[in-house]
């Protein structure tokens, strides 16, 4: 039995408070174009129409207090079965020609471009943004809507993927549960932000997680509020490997991949599996307890032990009224030179027109 205080406004503030800044998004948005148009018109460097996709946290809407990388996809020709071009060797060629970036940019000298090989990308450092964008080239044989491959440097082999693929599968499911399911996940990936500074499991790994539990048959009730759909996650998940994690001391989960169904987890190491365990059982044990409390000042003690003191509000009254002065139906203001404009929190200049109860003619 649920107490009242599921505290709606406060969520809406706090994921209002996760929101990146603007000019962390404006980085997202100017830089990975200019990645984009340097490899699309390289001569040595051969890439396929449409050439490059944004994917990871940023395309998915998920990101959570900062944008601070970009997953850029690159179309490229070849063949995945064959692994031609091999796998590490087309991870080298990109790298050596990322290397010509910074001159081709002008990002020399202290504000240049730091370029690194990684597993299966080459990561590119704008380090006048403090932004970094990991460039990964992709055998798109029936373009990006369609599963893709991507290298292994490590294994020297093209790995099967579908970024855009759950890309479009969160915005379907978001758009079936009424706008809940990409702030649910945002929530998660803040909760494993806050409570795991190191240890972290991939957020790929915690959306696939999100996807299961809202897909499967005896799931998540998309119905209820955020407070108690977050709660109700953390104790499906919890619930769901408990059995793993007190029958063996070295099993980890398989997570599947939610369009591919391949196992997307197998490096995740006991050590960090156990202590993602302990702050999911933490995190369902305060949440429960906020949710049955009485005292709603108790209850927001507890939400704040989840998400931090500088995210969840412990008072919203003049971000209350905001919200209800946007929300309410039929409001404009009108400007000092007669301007009549939609509602908006209300400011020095702007005057509340007088309600109405005129909603146009009637069909004749």
């Amino acid at each position: 039995m649920f107490s009242m205080y599921t505290l709606g406004t406060h969520f809406e503030i706090l994921l209002q408070n996760l929101c990146p800044p603007q000019d962390r998004l404006d980085a997202a948005r100017d830089l990975p174009p200019l990645v984009r148009d340097f490899l699309k018109d390289h001569k040595e460097f051969a890439t396929l129409a449409s050439h490059s996709r944004l994917a990871g946290s940023y395309a998915q809407d998920m990101s959570v207090c900062d944008v601070k990388d970009v997953d850029f996809l690159v179309r490229v020709p070849g063949d995945h079965e064959k692994n031609e071009p091999e796998a590490k060797a087309l991870i080298r060629a990109l790298c050596t020609v990322l290397n010509e970036l910074p001159e081709a940019l002008g990002y020399e000298g202290w504000a240049g471009i730091d370029i690194e090989r990684a597993r299966r990308s080459v990561h590119v450092y704008f380090k006048g943004h403090d932004f970094h964008l990991d460039v990964v080239p992709c055998i798109a044989p029936n373009g990006f809507e369609e599963p893709l491959y991507v290298p292994d440097r490590g294994f020297n082999e093209w790995i099967k993927s579908h970024p855009i693929g759950y890309v479009n599968l969160l915005n379907e499911l978001n758009n079936t549960y009424s706008k809940k399911v990409k702030p649910l996940g945002r929530l998660l990936k803040h909760f494993r932000n806050q409570q795991m500074k190191t240890r972290k499991p991939k957020s790929y790994w915690l959306g696939a997680l999100l996807v299961h539990h809202i897909q499967k048959e005896d799931g998540l009730d998309m119905t209820q509020p955020l407070a108690v759909l977050f709660r109700d996650l953390l104790d499906a998940i919890y619930s769901q490997y408990q059995v793993t994690l007190v029958t063996s001391d070295t099993a980890t989960p398989n997570i599947k991949d939610p369009l591919l169904g391949h196992n997307i987890s197998w490096n995740w190491s006991r050590s960090h599996f156990e202590t993602f365990m302990r702050r999911l059982d933490d995190g369902r044990t305060w949440a429960s307890k906020a949710l049955e409390t009485d005292d709603r000042e108790k209850a927001i003690e507890l939400w704040q032990k989840l998400f931090g003191e500088d995210y969840f509000p412990a008072t919203i009254d003049e971000k209350a009224a905001e919200l209800a002065r946007a929300g309410l139906p039929g409001i404009s203001l009108v400007t000092g030179t007669g301007l009549v404009v939609p509602a908006q929190p209300l400011s020095k200049g702007l005057i509340a027109t007088k309600p109405t109860r005129f909603h146009g003619t009637e069909a004749e």
